[in-house]
């Protein structure tokens, strides 16, 4: 592996770390607070957003697509895209780092999950949604959808200019 490559995925895990430090800290302030609005904007023009949110582990949505993250861990991290796991019951987690129960509960509010529903929620780069379901979804499809986006083609043509 080349020093430019081990520098590069040195800076990737010190930014997540930072990335996931704030994100705990402006999605839950303090032990008494009520869920409050999530700012993803720290994410903005730096990582995509994988939201796969499901009443607890075991769900059909959320295992078949936990396993294909897992399979295809390069393909994630190439895209960029940050897997956020989030449950109603049990722990959820932002790259398996924990996430509070209240930041849990913060993020269904904001996307307006319901109770005991399974969804899916891609949020681009440019911090817009993408794409939002409520039935099985493959990661092949999420990762078609994120290389047609414009963003990430010049993402790809840059980085076969530059080898």
């Amino acid at each position: 592996m080349s020093t430019a490559s081990r520098s590069c995925k040195g800076m990737r895990a010190s930014s997540f770390a930072g990335l996931a430090a704030l994100a705990v800290l402006f999605v839950f302030a303090g032990q008494e607070a009520l869920p409050m609005d999530v700012d993803l904007e720290p994410f903005k023009w730096k990582s995509r957003l994988l939201f796969v949110f499901a009443p607890e582990r075991g769900d059909p949505l959320f295992d078949s697509l936990q396993r294909e993250i897992l399979a295809r861990k390069q393909d994630v991290d190439d895209r960029d895209l940050l897997i956020f796991e989030v449950l109603e019951l049990g722990a959820s987690k932002m790259e398996g780092a924990p996430l509070e129960p209240q930041a849990a509960a913060s993020l269904r509010k904001h996307f307006d999950i319901p109770p005991k529903t399974s969804a899916v929620i891609l949020v681009g780069k440019d911090g817009g949604i993408k794409l939002r379901r409520k039935n099985p979804v493959r990661l092949d499809d999420i990762l078609s959808l994120i290389d047609s986006m414009p963003m990430r083609q010049d993402e790809m043509r840059r980085r076969n200019t530059n080898p």
